[in-house]
């Protein structure tokens, strides 16, 4: 792998060479966004009540200049605005961007994120991301894990250009052995490569893409998806799955193979768009006998009050069953939840 990134420092200095020092400096702007919530949800009573209010706020420091030779260099930190203890720093990486492609090198998705297709979905717990845990009770966290939520581990990642449509993605994540390592899943090295394709035909516009991500220790993880849209209206949906050593990070028996899949439609009116959408996930917690699942049916509505000002609502409904646990543990309900996205 040294020799790997050695030839690749090779590749970006080839690049830079010639360059003249008369580009701008960096100068950071300033951005990022504010989301508030308030809900009520109804759960088996032998569960606890969640908190009425949620938020998620992150503030982004990102800059670029753009060298003579037409290369482009920048920077974008993320910072947390809802941690309470322990690293504030989201995401943190730096860019090139050129008729290369582009090479990303810090802690940031990679292709398994910024090549993920899933089913229409808006508001503010969508069907497939994980959120409806903020506000019910639920039993494991990996079965939205292989469709939503992958980790912001340092890593190099490298995208094609756009040919016809099409890009390819690839990403390399050290293991957590690694000095000065702070990758957030424990185990061997991570490989990561994915495929996306849009495209516009007339009234008719086509996302498909895929993605799989794997390490030395068997661990496999992968996802594939595809939205179309015509006039108003975009259908979709997307199947994911991850066997117990990628979820683990090892190879023990701490969680069993997981999948999840999601189907949905969303239609747009001017400032409004209004989605139905359903998730369905298993996770076989190490046990073949002893599967959780999840349902999720979600309707979402967004509207745009103004510039960085947008309204978002969700009703869901939702089953989890526990298959570690006794039939009567098992938890229903339904809920809603409203607020604002602020964007600046």
């Amino acid at each position: 792998m040294k020799k790997i990134l050695v030839a690749s420092s090779a590749l970006v200095a080839v690049g830079f060479a010639g360059a003249a020092q008369a580009s701008e400096p960096i100068s950071l702007s300033v951005g990022g966004y504010m989301e508030q919530w308030a809900g009520v949800a109804s759960q088996e009573d032998a569960y606890e009540s969640r908190n009425a209010f949620q938020s998620d706020t992150e503030v982004h420091f990102a800059g670029s200049t753009t060298l003579d030779n037409g290369i482009e260099v920048g920077a974008k930190i993320e910072l947390e605005g809802e941690e309470a203890a322990g690293a504030q720093v989201d995401e943190q990486y730096l860019y090139v961007n050129g008729g290369f492609g582009q090479i990303k090198l810090g802690a940031e998705d990679g292709p398994q994120t910024d090549m993920l297709t899933v089913a229409p979905s808006t508001g503010p717990v969508n069907a497939q991301d994980g959120d409806l845990g903020n506000w019910v009770s639920l039993s494991d966290a990996n079965i939205t894990a292989n469709i939503y939520g992958y980790s912001d581990a340092k890593k190099v990642t490298y995208y094609t250009p756009v040919l016809g449509g099409f890009r390819a993605g690839l990403s390399y994540t050290d293991d957590d052995t690694s000095e000065h390592n702070d990758t957030a899943t424990a185990g061997d090295a991570r490989y990561a490569a994915g495929l996306e394709y849009i495209g516009d035909f007339d009234a008719v516009s086509v996302k498909v893409s895929g993605m799989a991500e794997g390490d030395a220790d068997d661990g496999r993880n992968y996802h594939v998806g595809a939205n179309v849209g015509f006039g108003a209206f975009t259908v979709g949906g997307s199947y994911g799955a991850a066997n117990s050593e990628y979820l683990d990070g090892a190879d023990n028996a701490t969680n069993g193979d997981a999948f999840g899949y999601d189907f949905g439609v969303g239609y747009t009116m001017d400032a409004a768009t209004v989605t139905l959408t359903y998730f369905y996930g298993e996770d076989e917690n190490g046990s073949a006998t002893a599967e959780d699942s999840l349902s999720n049916l979600h309707l979402g509505l967004s509207y745009t009050l103004g510039a960085g000002v947008t309204w978002k609502s969700s009703v869901f409904m939702f089953d989890n069953e526990r298959g570690t646990t006794a039939a009567s543990d098992d938890n229903d309900g339904f809920g809603a939840v409203t607020g604002l996205a602020l964007s600046f």
